[in-house]
């Protein structure tokens, strides 16, 4: 499915990111046990219990938000530097390209960013959203696994320009959201997933599990990783800690209208 012919887009003016509109409505958030089981009988060689935190199922209706139509780049990271007395991380091995997402970032850093930029950190609803439409999509171009679409294990090392793959886009027209780097999100890890998330709920201080990262990067060597619904903590428990650092994890920004 093409992205929706009515989505508007705009700039944000301090750090010139184009951002996608995510309207306001209903969507299906997490996986059922139906969903688990049609994806365990064409991948039996993945595991059940990689699907546990995406239940329950839930329907669950949002207003309608700006969110960012990629990553952050390294040349967006430095300006806010530049701007703000910020120091860049230590560049990763194949150095710092202007026009690749940012990675090697800490909570601490994409949280000075989004300040900078009059943004915030989307939530785990808001970024799933944005990612699988509201048709209850496997990952953002559709329910069937294309590994040329987006970039893993199996294309390379370290990162790709932003929209380098421009079949790796979402019902709402936002890029990137399979492959080339997890991206944070402000829900902790084992915060309110059962619950019908509020947005207050999911921006309080996070627990000691910290957060959750979202999409799969470049180094992921299954497609399970890659989905839409898929939260990334169970692994390895320091992945999403506040002072988390890796060349595999970057971010995007959300823009909540004042009257929402």
């Amino acid at each position: 499915m093409s992205p929706l012919s009515t989505n508007k887009i705009q700039e944000n003016p301090i750090d010139h990111a184009e951002m996608a509109w995510i309207a306001p409505g209903t969507f299906t958030m997490g996986s059922s046990e139906a969903d688990v089981a049609t994806i365990m009988a064409q991948h039996p060689e993945w595991r059940a219990d990689w699907f546990t935190h995406e239940q329950p199922q839930r329907v669950l209706t949002l207003p309608g938000y700006w969110l960012y139509r990629y990553p952050v780049t390294v040349a967006q990271f430095q300006a806010c530097c530049d701007a703000t007395e910020w120091h860049m991380p230590t560049a990763p091995e194949w150095g710092w390209l202007p026009d690749h997402p940012m990675v090697k970032v800490s909570w601490q850093d994409v949280n000075h960013y989004a300040t900078w930029a009059q943004a915030t950190i989307p939530t785990e609803a808001e970024w799933e959203k944005a990612a699988r439409g509201t048709d209850g999509r496997g990952w953002p171009w559709g329910d069937t696994w294309q590994p040329e679409l987006c970039h893993h294990a199996t294309s390379g090392t370290g990162t790709e320009a932003n929209g380098a793959r421009p079949g790796n886009v979402s019902p709402y027209g936002v890029y990137d959201m399979a492959g080339n780097v997890w991206e944070w999100c402000q829900a902790s890890a084992l915060g309110d997933y059962a619950r019908t998330p509020s947005r207050a709920s999911q921006r309080r201080p996070p627990t000691a599990s910290g957060h959750v990262l979202r999409g799969g990067s470049w180094q992921c060597a299954y497609a399970a990783y890659l989905r839409c619904a898929y939260r990334c903590f169970e692994c390895d428990l320091q992945r999403g800690r506040d002072s988390y650092r890796r060349p595999t994890v970057g971010f995007r920004c959300v823009v909540v209208p004042e009257d929402v």
